[in-house]
């Protein structure tokens, strides 16, 4: 029953997907995805959209990358015990295998940049200031002129 029950909470997790946000700036950022991509690709999207503004995104790079290394160590001991025929000698043998391998460790991620950011035209509505008015009407004097 205990086997049953861990076994559908790992489906259910699995079906489960994850965003998570690893850098941002004010031009774009990267989002770790997790789990199922569709549904962590969905919780992305809406990272990306409430920081850039709807939209207002594009995914400049997205794919595997090594954040690091994995080590896993496994030990076997093998014992064996042997007895002569009369009975009057007993021995035992032990054996123990190691094995350690190293992997690099990958993750899913996704690079985005808002649009504007990388320096091209400022957005629409962004007029400049007006000139000043004639006849010095500049900056006022300073305090106890």
């Amino acid at each position: 029953m205990l086997r049953k029950v861990s076994l559908g909470l790992l489906i259910v997790l699995a079906a489960c997907g994850s965003a998570r946000v690893i850098s941002r700036n004010q031009s774009g950022g990267v989002i770790e995805l997790s789990g199922d991509r569709g549904k962590a690709m969905e919780q992305a999207h809406s990272q990306m959209s409430g920081h850039c503004g709807p939209n207002n995104y594009q995914i400049v790079q997205e794919g595997e990358e090594a954040i690091g290394t994995d080590t896993f160590s496994r030990e076997d001991q093998a014992t064996d015990s042997a007895q002569s025929r009369n009975g009057r000698r007993q021995s035992t043998d032990s054996t123990t295998t190691g094995q350690t391998s190293t992997r690099t460790a990958t993750a899913w991620r996704v690079h985005y940049q808002c649009n504007g950011a990388a320096g091209g035209a400022p957005p629409p509505g962004g007029a400049p200031p007006p000139p000043p008015p004639p006849g010095g009407g500049g900056a006022p004097p300073p305090p106890g002129y």
